[in-house]
């Protein structure tokens, strides 16, 4: 089986829309269609974290100059309490309308660095397997990925290649061990063939320890690499 290591999270979180708050919309050459606040001012905020940049364009907008460095304030909370130790943002506050050049900060995170869940790239796993995922790796003194890891990895890892049957068989194994952990008594129908994968042979068992042997491995490479680069972000920032 080939294995591949998931990319790097972007900070993509979008501030969220107030049911309560009525938007109103104007159209930019730069941004496109800007929404923001009836009786605000609109504004646009740029970040860019490892040269990847994200931009908010939809519910933010001040109502007086004055409140520009409380605007400021919000967006540095909210990067440090999303962003963990090893990443910078470097923010632009972007307004549309006067002459007013745009305001511009950097910030680190404070959050902790912890695990990142491997998966193919281009397909992360459902979020409630991720939920999951996100307890196994807060278990204390793993020495090696769990079943629920090697199951994320391959349920993503489908979707970039067809299974050789030995990939099949590990996946169907642990897919049916993981509905048994939900609550799955039977498995019927469509599903019945998952009753012929009730346990593995010794030669895939060797080959998924493998296969969590990697992911793990992978986890303390990334984990090295983010540690480093927390404590160069430190360091400069002194």
């Amino acid at each position: 089986m080939a294995y591949r290591k998931r990319s790097q999270p972007q900070y993509a979180r979008r501030v969220k829309r107030q049911s309560k708050v009525r938007l109103a919309t104007i159209r930019t050459r730069r941004w496109g269609e800007v929404e923001y606040p009836k009786g605000t001012n609109p504004v646009v905020v740029e970040i860019k974290i490892n040269g990847a940049s994200q931009v908010w364009k939809s519910g933010l907008g001040y109502k007086k100059d004055a409140k520009i460095p409380a605007v400021k304030e919000a967006l540095k909370e909210k990067a440090k309490h999303e962003l963990t130790q090893d990443q910078k943002a470097e923010v632009a506050i972007h307004f549309i309308k006067g002459r007013k050049g745009p305001v511009k900060f950097s910030v680190v995170g404070e959050q902790p660095l912890k695990p990142r869940i491997i998966h193919h790239p281009s397909w992360p796993p459902p979020e409630a397997v991720l939920e999951d995922v996100r307890k196994e790796l807060a278990k204390p003194n793993r020495k090696t990925a769990s079943d629920m890891e090697a199951m994320a990895y391959l349920n993503t890892a489908s979707g970039a290649a067809p299974f050789n049957d030995q990939a099949c068989r590990i996946y169907f194994y642990l897919f049916r061990k993981y509905l048994k952990s939900k609550g799955w008594k039977k498995f019927k129908g469509d599903m019945a063939f998952l009753d012929q994968h009730k346990t593995l042979s010794e030669y895939d068992e060797r080959e998924l320890r493998k296969l969590k042997d990697w992911i793990f491995k992978e986890q303390q490479k990334d984990m090295t690499e983010r540690l480093k680069r927390a404590k160069q972000i430190a360091k400069e920032e002194g």
